[in-house]
């Protein structure tokens, strides 16, 4: 179940948003180490033209909410109260930074700031790129629009946070979804891409976001496209960020996890403290399976129902009703191709729909059908190497309810399709490629029983 909320502005909070450290109680445990072990904090003024000012933490008071740096010497310009000041610090061999509040002087050279709410990495952790290897082969697909512009299915050949770069095998013309010659030429540095989806990371959720193109070039006889990230949400972030610390060797997207001063035997105070804990809950979060992807789904659909403008207006009509009745309603879309199978699901979804599945073959048809009561079936001509009735005939054999309407994407003139849909197998044939507000929208609706009454 995926695709984006296409052309919905996301609040800038949550596009920027990047992994933090947020614990109150762990942020006190990293201030207690850098101030028992000695490690030295870089300060600066944002903005500033002055040289950062080195210091260490000297004490930290949990019940004053506020910890003191002894600074080396006296700053070029001395600060504000109520002046941010950017700190960056090491730690486990890796780098961090936090901005504190200036508060006041405290004894010679040193300075009182507010307890810091967030730490955050401070490695240049954005460039870190991912070859993939030769037996990889993750695929990605990639659409300017819906209703136009092109599709691209291929391969990844690189990837990192902040962008990819991947193989074109495939590509298509949205609109008609007819397919096109690959060539390096088909669009400029810049165009914009509505939808970009990784699909199949090894053990992890898919990625969906949007893009930016950097670059389209011919390279050893295939089109290579690089792409910049845009809208990356945090639980993708936490995605990629997993991926690559299985590949690159000391890259990590944890937060080590440190005991306060407190906790910590005699012996243990005469060095730094190991990172002990054997699974972080941030990493966690991505081997939790469905139930922690579905948390997921439900946070963000909360979130874009909150800035759907459809969704503010008062609940009194017909027509309100059934935009609401539609987001809910269960559609399974079987397609063994990708890139038509994306297209398909973000016409459904420009539309209304919500509640969206999706199979590429018989075996997940049969698991969604296990774990959804669908409202709704809609299958291609043929899927790998069944048609589309045996397709049917397999799931309703399994207990998919007579009731639950089909619908068949028919490629060319099948007699056996007509023939099923005249005995009550299929409810309905559209020819593809579909068009969708001409032949399939009310149909669809009608099914469904969504169609809004004539007055």
């Amino acid at each position: 179940m995926g695709i984006r909320e296409f052309f919905t502005k996301t609040p800038e909070a949550e596009i920027d948003r990047e992994k933090a450290l947020r614990d109150p109680e762990q942020i006190l445990a990293w201030l207690e180490e850098l101030s028992r072990i000695g490690s030295e904090i870089d300060l600066d003024f944002p903005n500033s033209d002055h040289l950062p000012v080195a210091g260490k933490v000297k004490t930290v008071s949990e019940d004053m909410d506020f910890c003191s740096i002894l600074f080396k010497y006296k700053p070029a310009k001395e600060p504000s109260p109520g002046q941010r000041m950017h700190a960056v610090f090491p730690l486990d061999g890796k780098r961090f930074q936090t901005s504190l509040v200036y508060q006041g002087r405290g004894n010679y050279l040193e300075y009182r700031f507010g307890l810091p709410s967030a730490i955050l990495h401070a490695e240049r952790r954005e460039s870190v790129r991912v070859k993939m290897r030769p037996g990889d082969h993750f695929n990605i697909v990639v659409l300017q629009g819906l209703f136009e512009g092109l599709g691209f299915s291929g391969v990844l050949v690189d990837l990192s946070m902040g962008g990819c770069c991947f193989r074109a095998e495939r590509v298509i013309q949205i609109q008609s979804e007819r397919r096109l010659a690959i060539a390096s030429d088909m669009l400029a540095a810049g165009t914009s891409f509505a939808l970009v989806r990784l699909t199949n990371l090894p053990r992890l959720p898919l990625v969906e976001c949007g893009a930016c193109l950097c670059s389209m070039r011919q390279s050893e006889g295939a089109v290579l496209l690089a792409l910049r990230f845009e809208g990356l949400g945090a639980f993708e972030r936490g995605i990629l960020g997993k991926f690559l610390s299985e590949r690159v060797p000391g890259y990590s997207v944890r937060f080590p996890h440190k005991r306060r001063i407190r906790d910590l035997a005699e012996e243990e105070l005469t060095g730094p403290q190991a990172d002990n804990r054997q699974d972080a809950p941030e990493d966690a979060s991505l081997h939790g399976g469905k139930a922690q992807e579905h948390d997921e789904i439900n946070e963000s659909q909360e979130a874009t129902d909150a800035l759907d403008p459809e969704l503010q207006e008062p609940l009194t009509d017909e027509a309100r009703l059934n935009k609401l009745r539609k987001r809910g309603k269960r559609i399974l879309i079987a397609m063994g191709d990708e890139l038509e199978r994306v297209v398909f699901m973000a016409m459904l979804h420009q539309d209304g729909y919500r509640c969206l599945f999706e199979a590429k073959s018989l075996v997940q048809a049969l698991n969604h059908h296990r774990n959804i009561a669908l409202d709704l079936l809609m299958v291609d001509h043929t899927i790998g190497h069944m048609n589309a009735v045996s397709f049917v005939d397999v799931l309703r054999d399994q207990g998919l309810p007579k009731s639950v309407p089909v619908v068949v994407m028919q490629r060319k003139i099948d007699h056996q399709l007509a023939l099923a849909e005249k005995a009550g197998t299929l409810s309905y044939l559209v020819d593809h490629p579909v068009d969708f507000p001409g032949s399939l929208k009310q149909p669809l609706e009608r099914l469904l029983g969504l169609a809004v009454p004539e007055s």
